[in-house]
C-alpha cells in the first residue's frame, strides 16, 4: 500500500504502533477489552483473524516472553501486520501468515497455549453487509463461521490450553454450546456494557478443554462498563494504558 493509503495509530500510550488502512478496515475497542481481559503468561499464542495487528501486538506488548502467529486471509492487512510487528521489534517474536486459517499448513496442531479472537461475529443474512469487502470479511461469517474458527482452536491448542475471544452477547449461549459439543467448558467471562445499567453488548470469554481440567468453576466477573461520566471508564484507560 502507498503510505498515503495508511494511518499510523498507537495503542498503549504509544507503546504500540498500529499500520491501518485509512479506507477499510480498522481497528474497534474490542481488541484493547480482549487483551486487557486476559491474564499473562501466554505463552506461544494463535491470533485467528489478526487483521492489521493490534491484538497480537498488545499481547506482545504486555508479555515480553510471549510469541506467536497471526493469520490474517485478507492480503494487505497481512501486509500491514507484518510491515507492523517489524516497525514495533516483535518481527523476531511474532510471524503472519497470510492465508485462510482453515487451510492445512496454516497453523501446527497441538502447538499453542493460546489462541486469542476478535472473530467475525455476524451470521451471513443478519444486519447490512458493509459496502467494503476487507469489512464484510471481518464483521459477518462470510468466509469464517463460528464453528469453524472453533474448530481451528480445537485442533490449534495443546491439551492445557487456553481459548479466548469477545463474542456479541446476543450470541452468548451459542457460543457456549458450540465451545460444549467441542468439549471445552467456559473458565472465565466478563459481559461488556456501553454503560451502568445498559445491555451488554459483548462477552469476553475464556475456555479450556473440559476433558483435561480436573475442576472447573466458571467465574462470571462483574460486566466491564466502557463510558462513564469521565468518558471512558478506569477498567478500559487502564486497558488503554492509561492512569485511571
Amino acid at each position: 500500500m502507498e503510505e498515503s493509503e495508511i494511518t499510523r495509530d498507537t495503542l498503549l500510550r504509544g507503546r504500540v504502533h498500529l499500520l491501518q488502512p485509512r479506507r477499510g478496515l480498522r481497528s474497534s475497542l474490542d481488541p484493547v477489552l480482549l487483551a486487557g481481559f486476559l491474564v499473562p503468561p501466554f505463552g506461544r499464542f494463535l491470533d485467528i483473524g489478526c487483521g492489521s495487528g493490534a491484538l497480537s501486538f498488545l499481547l506482545l506488548a504486555h508479555d515480553a516472553e510471549a510469541r506467536g502467529v497471526g493469520v490474517e486471509i485478507q492480503p494487505r492487512l497481512a501486509a500491514l501486520a507484518e510491515q507492523g510487528a517489524s516497525e514495533n521489534a516483535f518481527a523476531s517474536r511474532f510471524r503472519v501468515v497470510a492465508g485462510d486459517v482453515r487451510a492445512t499448513g496454516a497453523f501446527e496442531t497441538n502447538a499453542f497455549d493460546l489462541v486469542a479472537t476478535n472473530p467475525p461475529f455476524r451470521p451471513v443474512g443478519t444486519g447490512v453487509l458493509p459496502p467494503l469487502s476487507e469489512k464484510a470479511l471481518a464483521r459477518h461469517e462470510v468466509a469464517l463461521t463460528l464453528k469453524e474458527w472453533l474448530d481451528v482452536a480445537a485442533v490449534a491448542l495443546r491439551p492445557q490450553g487456553r481459548l479466548a475471544a469477545i463474542f456479541p452477547f446476543d450470541r452468548w449461549e451459542e457460543l457456549r454450546a458450540s465451545l460444549a459439543s467441542l468439549g471445552f467448558c467456559v473458565a472465565r467471562s466478563r459481559p461488556v456494557v456501553s454503560r451502568l445499567g445498559a445491555k451488554p453488548q459483548r462477552i469476553l470469554v475464556e475456555a479450556r478443554k473440559a476433558a483435561v481440567v480436573a475442576v472447573v468453576e466458571p467465574v462470571l466477573e462483574p460486566a466491564l462498563i466502557v463510558h462513564d461520566e469521565n468518558g471512558y471508564s478506569a477498567d478500559v484507560r487502564h486497558m488503554l494504558g492509561e492512569k485511571a
